[in-house]
């Protein structure tokens, strides 16, 4: 009994001691490891200091402040996760955000980079292939699109509802915004017309976009893209004019930027809200819903081709820009560009492929069936200009001299030919439903006669004014009085109360019957039928302008001296007086 209790002991030491060893050994292997850990952690150190022997080198990115805050966090996360060394430079990425239409200036331009917008930047994302174009000769290969957002109208919910309901395309946004009950046609009594803003201030890129998608509804082809013919046709400044009337009857709430009419829309998303409709980049509005700076509001993606934002990178070719850098910016779009990455872009609004973000209360994520092809930075301009300077649909009647002093050369033409000029391009920026005449001067009696009958603006009525003026015979009489009484005596006697009336009359002569032009005035003016006298007169006259001026002055009119027809001064004072 007691040799078996001995044996048991000494087992029990002897499985001790083992446990003792086993532990000992582990604790040296461990410790071994450490060190052999710490030695390549520290070999694997050296090795990338020397191998960045250049130094350090840093990739500015100027991002247009849509995709800015998304390509911030991956370009953190290339620089610490790749930690790329390229040409012996250990290289890190820094984003900053800048409008696009300022950087494409500057990049376009034949002078040094605009330090205001920031440091100069190796890679850039504007908000589109539009805005590169601007500046193609200072990018550097192709742009390749990182992500996509389509053009869309922020609209509140009822709203979005009707118009997807009715189907509702780019070409029919014209009518809704002009006509009073044109929102009964899609079950909305009670919201008259269509309110939709046009904003044209910093950061209202989707305003020129939607302004696209609409010039190529109504003139076709429908994929575009938009031509500058096409821009400047009539079915394209009349869409572009009622659209921007009715914005800018609108007021103060509807800009002057995108975020601040999405706002205005946000505050009060119902039938009595200032704002209707805001032309949205579909990802601005995104982030606006994810963020709670808007509530009860949807986004709709009208019929037609659609106006897409593709924020293109563009490696920049620049002297600040060495090969280092240029090499990095291409690594980093090819990074951005892996499925991993996308996808911290579709999850802040953002389309990527056939990926698109996961919807938000009530946007509409519709699928783009058909994308509009970007139409080149002319007829961007040229659509904006209607925009801001639109002519309104009035009832205007030329009175044109035609005596020899017209025959004055000014610059590089005469003053006929530039007041011809001048008056050819108001008549193509007026929309269809203008009404325009004009009376020229003539040696015979009554020293006028009616050159173009004043009539609706059809496509022969604009043909006929545009070449009124060409081959005409000059007079010697100066029949100022004649001619205006005439043509403001028809004015009255056929006067539109649904549209403004104007006589724009531009002179190069003098008449010692001005007298008898004052008392037509006083005896045909009216209260009830407002026609007012604009008068410009050419050169720089001597003449006594008091009675001119008393005719303007009292019909409500207004007299302006231009004292050359040459450039651009002529073609806007035109413009203003017409309406």
């Amino acid at each position: 009994m007691s040799g078996r209790h001995r044996g048991d002991g000494a087992r029990g030491i002897s499985t001790s001691v083992i446990v003792v060893v086993v532990a000992l050994l582990l604790l040296v292997v461990a410790v071994f490891g450490w060190f052999q850990l710490r030695e390549r952690i520290d070999r694997q150190g050296a090795d990338a200091a020397a191998t960045c022997v250049e130094g350090d080198a840093v990739l500015r990115i100027a991002a247009d402040p849509l995709i800015a805050p998304t390509l911030t966090t991956l370009a953190d996360r290339w620089s610490t996760d790749v930690a790329p060394v390229i040409r012996d430079h250990c290289v890190t990425a820094q984003v900053f955000a800048a409008e696009s239409a300022p950087v494409a200036a500057s990049l376009g331009a034949d002078t040094p980079w605009n330090a205001a917008l920031g440091p100069g930047p190796a890679l850039w994302v504007p908000l589109d292939s539009r805005a590169a174009e601007r500046a193609t000769t200072a990018v550097d290969g192709q742009a390749r699109s990182l992500a996509t957002s389509p053009v869309v109208l922020a609209v509140p919910d009822d709203l979005g509802r009707a118009l997807t309901s009715s189907a509702v395309g780019w070409d029919d946004l014209p009518k809704l915004q002009r006509d009073p009950a044109a929102m009964r046609a899609v079950g909305l009594d009670a919201w008259g017309q269509l309110a939709l803003a046009l904003p044209t201030g910093e950061r209202t890129d989707a305003t020129a976009l939607a302004l696209e998608g609409v010039a190529a509804a109504v003139t076709g082809p429908v994929t575009g893209p938009v031509t500058v013919e096409q821009a400047e046709s009539p079915a394209a400044v009349t869409a572009v004019t009622e659209l921007a009337l009715g914005a800018n009857a609108l007021g103060p709430t509807a800009g002057p930027t995108t975020t601040d009419a999405l706002a205005a829309l946000g505050a009060r998303a119902d039938v009595s809200a200032p704002v209707h409709a805001v032309p949205v980049v579909e990802q601005q509005l995104y982030a606006s819903l994810d963020g709670d700076a808007v509530r009860g509001v949807s986004g709709y993606l009208p019929v037609g081709a659609t106006p897409v934002a593709d924020f293109p990178a563009a490696v920049v070719d620049a002297p600040w820009v060495d090969e280092t850098l240029s090499r990095a910016a291409a690594e980093f779009v090819d990074y951005v560009r892996k499925p991993e990455q996308t996808q911290l872009l579709v999850e802040n609004g953002f389309r990527v492929g056939d990926e698109v973000p996961a919807p938000i209360d009530t946007i509409r994520l519709p699928r783009v069936d058909s994308t509009l092809v970007p139409a080149p930075r002319v007829v961007t301009d040229a659509l904006l200009r209607t925009r801001i300077e639109p002519v309104p649909p009035g009832k205007v009647t030329f009175v044109v001299d035609t005596s020899q002093s017209m025959s004055t050369v000014d610059g590089d033409g005469t003053r006929l030919a530039h007041t011809g000029d001048a008056l050819d391009l108001l008549v193509r920026r007026s929309p269809d439903t203008s009404v325009i005449g004009m009376y020229v001067f003539s040696d015979a009696a009554p020293g006028y006669r009616i050159a173009v009958e004043r009539d609706g603006l059809t496509a022969a009525k604009r043909t006929a004014l545009g070449s009124a003026l060409d081959g005409v015979t000059l007079t010697e009489d100066e029949p100022v009085s004649a001619a205006l009484s005439a043509a403001y005596r028809d004015a009255v006697d056929k006067y539109d109360p649904t549209r403004p009336n104007v006589v724009l009359a531009v002179i190069d002569s003098s008449d010692t019957d001005v007298a008898g032009l004052l008392a037509t005035v006083d005896e045909l003016a009216s209260p009830d039928k407002p026609v007012r006298v604009n008068l410009v007169v050419l050169g720089e006259s001597a003449d006594d302008l008091s009675a001119l001026r008393a005719v303007a002055d009292r019909t409500g009119g207004t007299l302006e001296t231009v004292p050359s027809t040459e450039g651009a001064a002529l073609v806007d004072i035109i413009r203003k007086l017409a309406s």
